[in-house]
Protein backbone atom coordinates (compact mmCIF):
# COMPACT_ATOMS: atom_id res chain seq x y z
CA UNK A 1 0.00 0.00 0.00
CA UNK A 2 2.81 2.41 0.87
CA UNK A 3 4.41 1.74 -2.49
CA UNK A 4 1.22 2.60 -4.36
CA UNK A 5 0.70 5.75 -2.33
CA UNK A 6 4.27 6.78 -3.13
CA UNK A 7 3.63 6.29 -6.85
CA UNK A 8 0.43 8.34 -6.72
CA UNK A 9 2.24 11.07 -4.76
CA UNK A 10 5.05 11.13 -7.36
CA UNK A 11 2.49 11.51 -10.14
CA UNK A 12 0.85 14.48 -8.40
CA UNK A 13 4.24 16.15 -7.79
CA UNK A 14 5.15 15.70 -11.47
CA UNK A 15 1.83 17.17 -12.59
CA UNK A 16 2.32 20.08 -10.20
CA UNK A 17 5.76 20.84 -11.65
CA UNK A 18 4.44 20.76 -15.20
CA UNK A 19 1.51 22.98 -14.22
CA UNK A 20 3.80 25.53 -12.58
CA UNK A 21 5.89 25.70 -15.74
CA UNK A 22 2.80 26.06 -17.91
CA UNK A 23 1.55 28.90 -15.75
CA UNK A 24 4.58 31.17 -15.93
CA UNK A 25 4.29 34.93 -15.73
CA UNK A 26 3.11 37.44 -18.31
CA UNK A 27 4.83 40.79 -18.83
CA UNK A 28 2.65 43.44 -20.45
CA UNK A 29 2.36 47.19 -20.75
CA UNK A 30 2.12 50.24 -22.95
CA UNK A 31 4.81 52.24 -24.74
CA UNK A 32 4.00 55.92 -25.21
CA UNK A 33 5.54 59.37 -25.39
CA UNK A 34 5.40 61.90 -22.50
CA UNK A 35 2.15 63.35 -23.92
CA UNK A 36 0.48 59.90 -23.80
CA UNK A 37 0.51 59.13 -27.52
CA UNK A 38 1.07 55.41 -28.18
CA UNK A 39 4.23 54.06 -29.78
CA UNK A 40 3.32 51.41 -32.34
CA UNK A 41 5.85 48.99 -33.81
CA UNK A 42 8.35 49.01 -30.93
CA UNK A 43 9.85 45.69 -29.86
CA UNK A 44 9.95 44.66 -26.19
CA UNK A 45 12.28 41.75 -25.40
CA UNK A 46 12.70 39.78 -22.16
CA UNK A 47 16.02 38.03 -21.45
CA UNK A 48 17.31 35.99 -18.55
CA UNK A 49 20.59 36.76 -16.72
CA UNK A 50 22.61 34.77 -19.28
CA UNK A 51 21.18 36.80 -22.16
CA UNK A 52 18.86 34.08 -23.44
CA UNK A 53 15.71 35.56 -25.02
CA UNK A 54 12.65 34.41 -23.07
CA UNK A 55 10.15 36.22 -25.26
CA UNK A 56 9.42 39.34 -27.24
CA UNK A 57 6.49 41.28 -28.60
CA UNK A 58 5.82 44.19 -30.93
CA UNK A 59 3.59 46.99 -29.65
CA UNK A 60 0.26 47.34 -31.42
CA UNK A 61 -1.40 50.52 -32.71
CA UNK A 62 -2.30 51.53 -29.14
CA UNK A 63 1.23 50.89 -27.83
CA UNK A 64 0.17 47.69 -26.01
CA UNK A 65 2.33 44.59 -25.75
CA UNK A 66 2.14 41.29 -23.90
CA UNK A 67 4.77 38.55 -23.48
CA UNK A 68 3.51 35.23 -22.08
CA UNK A 69 5.30 32.27 -20.49
CA UNK A 70 8.11 34.21 -18.83
CA UNK A 71 9.74 32.34 -15.95
CA UNK A 72 9.52 33.95 -12.52
CA UNK A 73 12.76 35.48 -11.24
CA UNK A 74 14.95 38.38 -12.28
CA UNK A 75 14.76 39.24 -15.98
CA UNK A 76 16.10 42.03 -18.19
CA UNK A 77 13.70 44.06 -20.35
CA UNK A 78 14.70 45.88 -23.51
CA UNK A 79 12.69 48.34 -25.59
CA UNK A 80 13.76 48.90 -29.18
CA UNK A 81 11.74 51.84 -30.49
CA UNK A 82 12.62 51.07 -34.10
CA UNK A 83 13.17 54.78 -34.57
CA UNK A 84 16.19 56.92 -35.31
CA UNK A 85 14.75 59.84 -33.35
CA UNK A 86 13.38 58.06 -30.26
CA UNK A 87 15.76 56.47 -27.76
CA UNK A 88 15.65 52.83 -26.69
CA UNK A 89 15.58 51.71 -23.06
CA UNK A 90 16.18 48.82 -20.72
CA UNK A 91 15.37 47.76 -17.20
CA UNK A 92 15.49 44.91 -14.70
CA UNK A 93 12.33 43.25 -13.44
CA UNK A 94 11.91 40.78 -10.57
CA UNK A 95 8.93 38.62 -11.52
CA UNK A 96 7.26 37.07 -8.51
CA UNK A 97 3.70 36.63 -9.69
CA UNK A 98 1.47 35.64 -12.54
CA UNK A 99 1.53 39.03 -14.29
CA UNK A 100 3.47 42.24 -14.16
CA UNK A 101 2.77 45.49 -16.00
CA UNK A 102 5.76 47.48 -17.23
CA UNK A 103 4.98 50.71 -19.07
CA UNK A 104 7.53 52.58 -21.18
CA UNK A 105 7.83 56.33 -21.70
CA UNK A 106 9.88 57.16 -24.77
CA UNK A 107 11.35 60.44 -25.96
CA UNK A 108 14.05 61.80 -28.22
CA UNK A 109 15.81 63.52 -25.29
CA UNK A 110 16.55 60.58 -22.98
CA UNK A 111 16.53 56.80 -22.88
CA UNK A 112 13.11 55.22 -22.58
CA UNK A 113 12.00 54.90 -18.95
CA UNK A 114 10.30 51.76 -17.68
CA UNK A 115 7.83 52.00 -14.79
CA UNK A 116 6.60 48.89 -13.05
CA UNK A 117 3.28 48.39 -11.33
CA UNK A 118 -0.05 46.71 -11.61
CA UNK A 119 -1.11 43.56 -13.36
CA UNK A 120 -1.95 42.67 -16.92
CA UNK A 121 -5.57 42.81 -17.98
CA UNK A 122 -6.67 39.70 -19.84
CA UNK A 123 -7.87 40.96 -23.21
CA UNK A 124 -11.20 39.74 -24.55
CA UNK A 125 -11.12 37.18 -27.29
CA UNK A 126 -10.19 33.56 -27.81
CA UNK A 127 -7.86 31.76 -25.42
CA UNK A 128 -4.17 31.73 -26.27
CA UNK A 129 -2.27 28.48 -26.76
CA UNK A 130 -0.60 29.02 -23.35
CA UNK A 131 -4.02 29.36 -21.70
CA UNK A 132 -5.23 26.18 -23.41
CA UNK A 133 -2.06 24.39 -22.25
CA UNK A 134 -2.68 25.49 -18.66
CA UNK A 135 -6.24 24.25 -18.79
CA UNK A 136 -5.07 20.95 -20.26
CA UNK A 137 -2.43 20.42 -17.57
CA UNK A 138 -4.90 21.18 -14.80
CA UNK A 139 -7.41 18.83 -16.41
CA UNK A 140 -4.79 16.09 -16.48
CA UNK A 141 -4.18 16.66 -12.76
CA UNK A 142 -7.86 16.33 -11.95
CA UNK A 143 -8.17 13.25 -14.16
CA UNK A 144 -5.11 11.64 -12.57
CA UNK A 145 -6.47 12.31 -9.10
CA UNK A 146 -9.84 10.82 -9.99
CA UNK A 147 -8.19 7.81 -11.60
CA UNK A 148 -5.97 7.24 -8.54
CA UNK A 149 -8.96 7.36 -6.21
CA UNK A 150 -11.00 5.08 -8.47
CA UNK A 151 -8.09 2.66 -8.77
CA UNK A 152 -7.58 2.54 -5.00
CA UNK A 153 -11.29 2.07 -4.32
CA UNK A 154 -11.78 -0.63 -6.95
CA UNK A 155 -9.97 -3.27 -4.96
CA UNK A 156 -6.48 -2.61 -6.29
CA UNK A 157 -5.02 -2.06 -2.89
CA UNK A 158 -3.28 -4.57 -0.68
CA UNK A 159 -5.91 -4.67 2.07
CA UNK A 160 -8.54 -5.96 -0.41
CA UNK A 161 -6.55 -9.14 -0.91
CA UNK A 162 -6.72 -9.96 2.80
CA UNK A 163 -9.85 -8.23 3.96
CA UNK A 164 -10.30 -7.74 7.63
CA UNK A 165 -13.68 -8.70 8.95
CA UNK A 166 -15.91 -5.77 9.66
CA UNK A 167 -16.90 -5.94 13.29
CA UNK A 168 -20.59 -5.91 13.97
CA UNK A 169 -21.78 -2.95 15.92
CA UNK A 170 -22.05 -3.54 19.61
CA UNK A 171 -25.63 -3.46 20.68
CA UNK A 172 -26.71 -2.78 24.15
CA UNK A 173 -28.31 -5.95 25.41
CA UNK A 174 -30.13 -5.43 28.65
Amino acid sequence: MKRKVSKVFAIFVSIGLVASQAMAATVCGIAQNPQGSPLAGATVTVKDASGKVLGSAVTDGKGNYSIDNVSNGTVDLFLDTGSTTLKDGSGVLNLAGATEAVNWEVSSNANAIATQGGTCVDPPGPLTSAEWASIGVLGLGVAAGGAAIGWAESGNRSDSQHPHPIPHPITNQE
